[in-house]
């Protein structure tokens, strides 16, 4: 029995000290978890889908007309419809990006930054991912138009596999090239650094300074 009670001890103790060390990991999935079902249920809302789901798709459509006519394509937009030579194409609340920066915004929100680090992240994120998705669709409506054949392939996989991989990369992005110095851990907030304490000590050595997250 005792090697028994001393085995699950030992288990539970390594499960703990496992959380402890991961803490920052856990919290960061926790928060993205949240944010994620935070912003579902906002977009699913009932105000979100009177307006949002009804202007978006329609300021969508107008960039994605402007960017075809600057290379040279003639379209135009009829609410939130593409109209271009011998094709045309709706852009619904889905295909306007927001999934992508709802979570690109959860990581974002997620991460232990400072308050305005993300919020210039959320601003770098959503400019940038609404730029993509503007050039994936007026690609879109080049592909419809002269290989009308090949146009479901790219819209249902290949453009929603790279506009993932824009979510990811613009996060990676600003976690380590847009972010200055990591945030202070939890038990370093609100303090200065560790002063020096050769003189009240006699012993010739300074402590340590405490370590950032």
């Amino acid at each position: 029995m005792n090697l028994i009670s001393g085995g699950i001890e030992l288990s539970v103790r390594s499960i703990i000290d496992f959380l402890k060390q991961n803490s920052i990991l856990f919290k960061f999935y926790a928060l993205f978890a949240y944010f994620c079902l935070l912003f579902y249920f906002f977009l699913h809302w009932q105000v979100s889908e009177d307006y949002i789901a009804v202007y978006l798709p329609v300021f969508m459509a107008k960039s994605v007309s402007i960017v075809l006519n600057l290379i040279g394509i003639d379209a135009n937009n009829a609410k939130a419809v593409v109209i271009l030579p011998n094709f045309r194409f709706t852009i619904i609340y889905h295909c306007a990006g927001i999934f992508g920066m709802m979570i690109y915004a959860s990581a974002v929100l997620a991460y232990p930054a400072r308050w305005f680090e993300k919020c210039y992240g959320l601003l770098f994120g959503w400019v940038g991912l609404y730029s993509i998705n503007t050039i994936r669709m007026a690609a879109l409506g080049v592909i419809g138009m002269k290989w009308r054949k090949h146009f479901d392939f790219y819209h249902e996989y290949l453009w929603q596999g790279i506009f993932i991989i824009f979510v990811i990369g613009f996060w990676i992005v600003w976690k380590e090239k847009l972010i200055a110095n990591p945030p202070p851990d939890d038990n370093d907030s609100g303090k200065g650094s560790t002063p020096d304490t050769q003189g009240s000590s006699g012993s010739g050595k300074e402590l340590p300074q405490g370590a950032n997250s």
